[in-house]
């Protein structure tokens, strides 16, 4: 998926997808690992975001591999906080994480595939370090952008920014 991703080559199945409905959806399934983990997922999306545009499963992969970094990182009694929100017709999710965080020279490495694998590891977290470029792929396949701040022992915060153009508008007859 991420060479495809890189080559273009990766088509979407676009839909109308409700977003809080897909949010609340992904936290509930890494909520068992959270809590063996020691870690809490508090939600801050509101339930009149409108509708995106987008390829539906493709929204929820970013979503798993986001919400699950944070859980990863972040230490036992710590917090994931996934929100959403509309701003200037952009729809955006930002997961921030309570977890050691990274060094300001390691963040642009983070979106590059396979560069996480050592930190991955150390972590004791398995994985491929895959996650993060795949999220950048898809993000761009939408036309957005996914972006990451980090302090040493402060955490992470991931903010994933559709288009205006994603955001589907409101039928006046529904409201």
């Amino acid at each position: 998926d991420v060479s495809k991703a890189q080559a273009g080559s990766l088509d979407l199945e676009e839909s109308e997808i409700d977003v809080a409905a897909a949010i609340r959806s992904v936290s509930l399934m890494q909520r068992e690992k959270a809590a063996q983990a020691g870690v809490q997922i508090v939600q801050e999306v509101p339930d009149d975001l409108p509708r995106l545009l987008g390829d539906r499963r493709r929204l929820r992969q970013i979503l798993q591999n986001l919400i699950s970094n944070a859980v990863r990182f972040t230490s036992r009694g710590g917090t994931v906080a996934v929100a959403a929100s509309l701003d200037r017709g952009c729809i955006a999710f930002v997961i921030a994480d309570s977890g050691k965080g990274m060094a300001a020279a390691d963040i642009p490495r983070a979106f590059d595939p396979f560069a996480g694998l050592g930190r991955l590891q150390d972590a004791g977290g398995g994985g491929t370090g895959l996650g993060l470029p795949l999220c950048k792929g898809l993000m761009e396949l939408h036309g957005g952008t996914i972006a990451l701040a980090s302090q040493p022992g402060k955490g992470t915060i991931v903010t994933a920014t559709f288009p205006p153009a994603r955001t589907v508008k409101p039928n006046p007859a529904e409201k």
